[in-house]
């Protein structure tokens, strides 16, 4: 990392950096740090930025140098994340891994040597690193649901064509903006839980997709170098919609059954009924007629007539 004094003026930045920019070989990025009254960052504007960097990002200089920076690049670097952890724990550099698709990860430095300038430099990482071969890729694109690929520092670094299609190209980006809309990691993150322990982990989510609800079963399992660490975690997302509106289905079924079976279950056991009238007594004391208690009890109708022997006996020949 660069060492630079306590204290610079913005207008020496290419005095200073401007002759080193292309004699050293990392991504080398000098971004001016706009706070509001409160010394909370409120933008960022690029002053140095050497060739390296600017073809990592696929970025002109004009793009980036002497304007505030795009809010996207702020994300895909973690501007605001980088300026909090180094304020908060004091330390004079922190790195992160940075990725920009398969193949292309770094090892990100950022130094902020004083509260007005922030320096990034971006290394290559080694290439023993390498998450998947090119025999998993072909796996993993051709799944039918839609597949990401996770770094520890929670950028998207793969994902196949099905989650293109759902989510857009998001090679590079931070996984909490863009499923969540977040500046910072999800406080119940799951992928986080894979780099913890090493254990596969599953959760669901409700999601709106053109108006209509669906249900996402979310598997995250953890990628392993030759040494056993984790070094990234692979994301299934399954749409179990159909799954959950079969399981209400049933549900809602099995509750009418019960309700049903309720109502049944209250003309079981000993009644008591009259010898003579047939009259049956009620749980209050009351005497009904049958027709009324069945009526009552198991939504039943009746429709009279008379048999044969009680006609024989009310109109004898």
């Amino acid at each position: 990392m660069l060492d630079t004094p306590k204290t610079i003026s913005i207008s020496l930045l290419p005095q200073i950096f401007t002759p080193l920019r292309d004699d050293i070989s990392c991504g080398l990025f000098v971004i001016e740090i706009l706070r509001d009254e409160s010394a909370n960052p409120r933008g960022f504007v690029g002053r140095v930025a050497n060739r390296f960097f600017c073809e990592l990002l696929s970025l002109n200089e004009e793009d980036i140098l002497e304007k505030e920076l795009p809010e996207s690049l702020s994300q895909t670097l973690a501007l605001p994340a980088l300026i909090r952890e180094l304020t908060i724990s004091g330390a004079t550099r922190i790195e992160r891994d940075l990725s920009f698709g398969p193949g292309k990860t770094f090892t990100l430095q950022a130094q902020l040597p004083c509260p007005e300038l922030l320096t990034i430099t971006c290394l290559k990482t080694q290439p023993d690193q390498t998450i998947f071969n090119s025999q998993a890729e072909v796996i993993l694109a051709s799944l039918g649901d839609p597949c990401t690929i996770i770094d520890r520092n929670f950028s998207v670094i793969y994902e196949n064509d099905t989650a293109k299609e759902l989510w857009g190209s998001n090679c590079g980006k931070k996984c909490y903006t863009i499923y969540h809309g977040l500046q910072d990691r999800c406080e119940s993150c799951h992928a986080a839980k894979v780099f913890t322990d090493g254990k596969i982990h599953k959760n669901e989510k409700t999601i709106r997709l053109d108006g209509d609800e669906h249900h996402l079963e979310i598997t995250s399992a953890p990628l392993k170098n030759a040494t056993g660490k984790v070094t990234a975690v692979v994301n299934i997302t399954r749409d179990i919609t159909i799954r959950r509106m079969t399981e209400k289905g049933k549900e809602h079924l099995i509750k009418e059954l019960q309700a049903s079976l309720a109502k049944t279950k209250r003309l079981t056991g000993l009644l008591p009924i009259c010898s003579h009238c047939k009259k049956i007594k009620d749980n209050n004391g009351a005497w009904q007629q049958l027709e009324s208690y069945l009526r009552s009890h198991a939504e039943v109708e009746f429709s009279h007539g008379i048999c044969r022997e009680c006609a024989e006996k009310q109109q004898p020949r």
